[in-house]
């Protein structure tokens, strides 16, 4: 037995980890040994978890008991997936006196990941990836595993350029990922660093600055690393107050919101025929916010469903107000994908239009084609019912989202609304190949038996080209006809239209 109790393996186990202590005991002699941290450790009073196994002898006596124990007070500072510290871990350490740089890594959307193949597929990249991320760490680096796809990895003493060069091996390392199966992928990673103590005296702070850097590369440069930086912060606060001042006024009956119209013009006329409802806002500090800065706001802590609903019941309240006085009219709206899977959504708008007696058939509801559609299946189901009931479907800004032609496909439409990327340089010589997309988009249309609306028509050489092909589009839009104005604006070029 003492061959057990001093075998060289109980020494290399002893000492593979902080957390785990291995014993093992000679049940005929009653004799055991524990491991030196063990001893250390138990000496004081903890929980702690036993597992272990008994071997017995021909006889069936048992000879030995041998096992390990877990600190049951240390368990969340590992993660179980990766085996990573976790940030429990990382808070339990102190910083002050250090100094040195810190990198926080985000997959980019990895949520289209975990949807396109499945949760465990997504575990098993985050094992992969930070194996790769844990392999490339100097040794006295430490890796952190946070919530969801973010890695935090301190560098005690570490330069900036020491992030950026691990970083970009980090990027590249991130281009492939193999699992053991064979399968492989392709990953898109941003960072966010900075420099402590300049940047972060304390743990908090710094955790804070890193969440907001990453969170700047991936709004404004994917894939990218961003320092923490003075403009960083300023775009931090004015997220900040934009986020109250939204909230503030859907609490306060959407007080700061209207809605701007866009004339839609008959191509062979000029006359206008319809109108797009634009959603503007002023908050109470911000006033200068444009619909893609405040737009995704509200869609990212979803209170994108609320105002969507007050858009939608403003834009219906003035098509009746106007086809009363200037006959029929058209008017479209936006409205999200997170809206259009609302359980309701379908309801509230049937509702809305019988309440004040408008006919479907003259609101066209739009889907900004260039979001991240997750379940086309189930928003068709919704076009469907919502061209059942009558109303008309228009894709917006197609051809700019990689899944154009299958939206189209998956999607039933009335219209295609050939995005202004395409049209307002027409007239700018070296741009013909935006003349043969538009001129085969508008040939697509007509197969398919869809009505187009050409936005970006924003001169007369344009509207020229455009009225020049040989297919028809059904409604043309932009500043050469007019910008978005406001209702009552939009009511006196009403009136002129109509004398």
């Amino acid at each position: 037995m003492a061959s057990i109790l001093e075998n060289e393996l109980f020494e290399a186990f002893a000492n593979v980890s902080d957390r785990v202590y291995i014993y093992v005991c000679d049940m005929k002699k009653d004799l055991s040994r524990w491991s030196q941290p063990a001893v250390e450790y138990f000496d004081m009073p903890v929980w702690r978890e036993c597992k272990g196994t008994v071997l017995h002898d021909s006889n069936g006596e048992p000879t030995v008991f041998a096992g390990l124990m877990t600190r049951l007070d240390t368990q969340n500072k590992y993660d179980s997936l990766t085996g990573l510290m976790t940030i429990y871990a990382f808070h339990s350490r102190s910083i002050a006196g250090e100094k040195g740089a810190a990198l926080l890594i985000g997959i980019d959307e990895f949520r289209k990941v975990v949807s396109s193949y499945s949760y465990s597929f997504g575990d098993e990249v985050l094992v992969e990836y930070a194996r790769k991320l844990t392999d490339m760490c100097p040794p006295n680096w430490l890796m952190y595993r946070m919530n969801g796809d973010e890695f935090l990895i301190m560098a005690p003493g570490g330069s900036q350029e020491d992030i950026y060069e691990f970083f970009e091996r980090a990027r590249r390392s991130a281009e492939i990922i193999c699992l053991e199966d064979g399968r492989k992928i392709t990953l898109s990673v941003s960072g966010g660093a900075a420099k402590y103590p300049e940047n972060g005296r304390g743990r908090e702070e710094l955790l804070n600055n890193l969440e907001h850097s990453l969170e700047y590369s991936k709004s404004t440069h994917r894939g990218s690393l961003s320092f923490y930086s003075d403009k960083i912060a300023e775009k931090h606060r004015r997220m900040q107050e934009l986020k109250e001042d939204l909230k503030e006024c859907i609490q306060n009956n959407f007080f700061g919101f209207e809605l701007y119209f866009q004339p839609l013009v008959d191509r062979t006329s000029g006359r206008i025929q319809g109108c797009e409802a634009l959603l503007r806002w002023k908050g109470n500090r911000i006033k200068d916010s444009n619909p893609g800065e405040f737009i995704k706001i509200l869609e990212d802590d979803g209170s994108i469903k609320q105002v969507g609903l007050w858009v939608m019941t403003e834009a219906v309240k003035h098509q009746k107000k106007w086809s009363e006085v200037y006959g029929e009219i058209n008017v479209s709206f936006n409205v999200s994908y997170q809206q259009f899977l609302e359980e309701n959504f379908l309801s509230s708008l049937m509702e809305t239009v019988k309440c004040y007696g408008v006919n479907p058939a003259n609101m066209i509801v739009e889907l900004t084609e260039s979001c991240q559609v997750e379940q086309p299946e189930d928003l068709a189901a919704v076009f469907r019912k919502l061209l059942d009931a009558g109303f008309q479907v228009a894709l917006d800004d197609f051809g700019t989202a990689y899944s154009s032609l299958e939206m189209l496909k998956k999607l039933p439409a009335n219209y295609i609304k050939i995005e202004h990327s395409f049209v307002r340089e027409l007239a700018v010589q070296g741009h013909e190949i935006d003349y043969i997309i538009i001129e085969n988009l508008l040939s697509l249309c007509k197969r398919l038996e869809c009505k187009s609306i050409i936005e970006g028509v924003e001169n007369k050489e344009v509207d020229d080209i455009i009225k020049s092909m040989g297919m028809d589009a059904t409604y043309l839009q932009g500043y050469y006809y007019s910008r978005p104005v406001c209702a009552s604006d939009f009511e006196d070029m009403l009136k002129k239209n109509n004398t």
